[in-house]
């Protein structure tokens, strides 16, 4: 399906649809076990695919549910260790002002 018809969709219909996803991973997963073959390789990400699609709509509908709530932003690892470094820089500068 695409994105515009998975984001029309009612929570049962997306609660389905997340059941039916899961049930093609686990038989396409059964199968490749036990014949080590599929007939089409690609179903198990797709299915994966579909999944984080229905979940991202679930989740944007639970935070859009709760109007005071915001998604938290997520920083690398990088920027992270900048601000920790300018966090510390900024406190020794303020002992250094009080000592003097």
């Amino acid at each position: 399906m695409k994105k515009i018809k998975l984001a029309e969709l009612k929570d049962a219909e997306i609660l389905a649809q997340l059941e039916d996803a899961h049930k093609i991973i686990r038989t396409a997963r059964f199968q490749y076990g036990v014949a080590r073959s599929l007939e089409n390789p690609k179903i198990i990400a797709n299915a994966k695919r579909k999944i984080a699609r229905l979940l991202t709509i679930q989740k944007n509908r639970e935070l859009a549910a709760k109007p005071g709530s915001t998604k938290t932003k997520r920083y690398s690892r990088a920027t992270r260790k900048a601000q920790a470094l300018a966090k510390v820089n900024a406190n020794a500068k303020k002992a250094a002002k009080a000592k003097n």
